[in-house]
């Protein structure tokens, strides 16, 4: 049952509803604060349904393609510690979530790729 529970939670994204753009009259985050690592983390996770998974070493997105660059894991704990995911084990597996706080950061780089 606990295996159950922490699989439905382990899945559930904090991606809001309307997608990877910011609402219309939500603020941008102040993303120039952060590293180009940082950001390209942030939009990979959100990309990825709000989620990275632990894989050989590198975290990836679900969805991640060839031409995706794998994040380091450095930059998943600096964002954690940002609080800008939050990092589940169960087992050997990891996996990192975006926050409320991270996602709106990752929001707001996803629309200003989208604005160029």
């Amino acid at each position: 049952m606990f295996a159950e529970k922490a699989s439905e939670l382990h899945r559930a994204p904090i991606v809001p509803a309307s997608g990877q753009q910011l609402a219309p009259n939500e603020q941008p985050a102040p993303i120039e604060n952060l590293s180009t690592a940082k950001r390209a983390a942030l939009i990979a996770c959100l990309k990825g349904g709000g989620t990275l998974h632990k894989r050989y070493g590198v975290w990836v997105a679900e969805a991640a393609g060839p031409q995706d660059k794998p994040v380091a894991g450095i930059t998943v704990a600096d964002l954690s510690r940002d609080g800008m995911l939050t990092l589940r084990l169960l087992g050997k597996s990891a996996s990192a979530q975006l926050t409320p706080r991270g996602s709106w950061f990752a929001r707001t780089g996803a629309s200003e790729i989208a604005a160029l």
